[in-house]
C-alpha cells in the first residue's frame, strides 16, 4: 500500500487584488491552510506529499514567504515532492534557484527532472515534468515513454490543462487525455485547475488548497491518494485544507429592494464564521433608483457583523434605461408600440389580474411579431 497525499496551487505570495482591502488576510490564510495540508500528511501518515506545481505565485516573491513555505514544509514527517508549475517555472531566476529555497531540508524534494523518482520505503516512483516556462503548447508529458525496466506503481506529476473539450486553452500546457495509458501510470496527480476534479478514476486534480477567488468549486481541499498495489484502481479522498469562505449571494432587484435586502440578511445570519468569510452580493432584474442606497445600508450592515469582506456587483438594469430603449424602438416599430401599450393597459387597477393579463398580451402580440416576419 502506497498512501499520497496530493496537493497543488498553492499561490503563496497571491496578490488578491481583486480583494485588495483585505488581501493581507487572504494570503495569511494560504499559508494556514498550507500548514492544514501538512498536518493532514502527518495525520493520514502518508508516504509522500506531491505538490503538483504553482507553490509560489510567481518566482518574484518575497524571501521572506520562501522560508515561510520552507519552515511549513519541514513539519512533514514524509518527504514532500515540489514540482515547479507554470507559475513558478523552472526559469534561470526562478524561485527554485534562490539560497533561501535551498536551505530546505533534505526531505523536501524538486522534481526537476525527468528520470523516475523513488518514493523511500515504498514500491512506488514519480514520473515528473517540471514546467521551464509560463505558456506553452506542448502537452508537457509527452516525452513520458513507458518503461518495462521500471516494475512499481507509477505516479505521474504535471501541471497543465486536460485536454477535454471547453476545459483548455492551446497555450495552457494541453494534456492529452492517453497520458495514463500511453504510461501505464496507476494514477496521474495534476495541478493547474483550482477545483477538485477527477477523470476516470486515474487522473485527478486535487484543487488548490485555499480558494483564490468567489466562484471556485471544489478548491480548499487535497486528494488523499491510496494505491494498494501496481494496477489497482486508486482510492481517492477528498480532504478539506482550506481556512475561508468565499460565498455568493444573488438578490434580484425587480420587486422590491428593502425586500431583497432582508431576504439576504436572513440568508446570512447563520454563517458560522463571517470574519472568514468573504461575501459577493450579485444583484439581477431590473431595478429602481432606490436600490443602490439600500445596497449600500445592506453592505454596511454585513460589514458591522464582522464579515471579513462584502462586495457588491451590479448586473440589475435600471428601470428607466430599460424604458428608455424601449421608447427607442416603440419609435421606429408600431407593433413594439402597440405591445406597450397593451402591457401598460394590462396593469390598470380594474383589469384582471396583470401579470397573467401581460403575459396574454405579450403572448398575442408575439404572435403578430412573428406572423408579420414570416410575411
Amino acid at each position: 500500500m502506497v498512501r499520497i497525499l496530493h496537493s497543488a496551487d498553492w499561490q503563496m505570495g497571491l496578490r488578491a487584488r481583486h480583494v485588495a482591502q483585505v488581501a493581507t488576510s487572504v494570503r495569511d490564510a494560504r499559508l494556514e491552510a498550507a500548514r492544514n495540508v501538512i498536518e493532514a500528511a502527518n495525520r493520514h501518515q502518508v508516504n509522500a506529499v506531491v505538490l503538483a506545481g504553482d507553490i509560489f505565485e510567481d518566482n518574484l516573491v518575497e524571501d521572506r514567504l520562501v522560508h515561510q513555505v520552507v519552515s511549513v514544509l519541514e513539519g512533514s514527517r514524509a518527504p514532500v515532492f515540489v514540482l515547479p508549475g507554470n507559475h513558478d517555472a523552472l526559469t534561470p531566476d526562478a524561485v527554485y534557484h534562490r539560497a533561501s529555497w535551498k536551505q530546505r531540508p533534505a526531505r523536501v524534494v524538486m522534481l526537476d527532472g525527468e528520470a523516475p523518482v523513488p518514493i523511500p520505503g515504498t514500491s512506488a516512483v514519480l514520473l515528473a515534468a517540471p514546467l521551464r516556462q509560463k505558456k506553452g503548447m506542448k502537452d508537457p508529458t509527452a516525452e513520458w515513454r513507458a518503461r518495462a525496466d521500471v516494475d512499481a506503481i507509477r505516479v505521474g506529476v504535471a501541471h497543465g490543462s486536460l485536454r477535454i473539450e471547453g476545459k483548455h486553452a492551446a497555450d495552457d500546457f494541453p494534456i492529452g487525455l492517453d497520458a495514463v495509458s500511453r504510461v501505464g501510470l496507476d494514477y496521474l496527480a495534476l495541478g493547474h485547475w483550482h477545483g477538485q476534479y477527477v477523470h476516470e478514476g486515474r487522473t485527478a486534480y486535487a484543487g488548490a488548497h485555499e480558494a483564490t477567488k468567489f466562484g471556485e468549486d471544489g478548491s480548499g481541499q487535497a486528494l488523499l491518494v491510496e494505491l494498494a498495489s501496481r494496477g489497482a484502481m486508486p482510492r481517492l479522498t477528498p480532504v478539506s485544507t482550506g481556512t475561508l469562505q468565499w460565498r455568493t449571494v444573488e438578490l434580484d432587484l425587480s420587486q422590491d429592494a428593502e425586500r431583497a435586502a432582508e431576504r439576504v440578511l436572513g440568508l446570512v445570519r447563520d454563517t458560522a464564521q463571517p470574519a472568514r468569510t468573504l461575501l459577493r452580493l450579485r444583484t439581477m432584474g431590473t431595478s429602481s433608483e432606490a436600490a443602490t442606497p439600500v445596497l449600500a445600508r445592506l453592505k454596511e450592515g454585513l460589514l458591522g457583523r464582522a464579515f471579513l469582506h462584502v462586495a457588491v456587483e451590479r448586473r440589475d438594469i435600471a428601470k428607466a434605461e430599460v424604458e428608455g430603449q424601449l421608447a427607442e424602438v416603440a419609435a421606429s416599430s408600431p407593433l413594439v408600440a402597440s405591445l406597450l401599450e397593451e402591457l401598460s393597459r394590462s396593469s390598470t387597477p380594474g383589469l384582471v389580474d396583470a401579470s397573467e393579463a401581460g403575459r396574454l398580451a405579450a403572448r398575442r402580440l408575439l404572435s403578430e411579431l412573428v406572423m408579420e416576419a414570416w410575411r
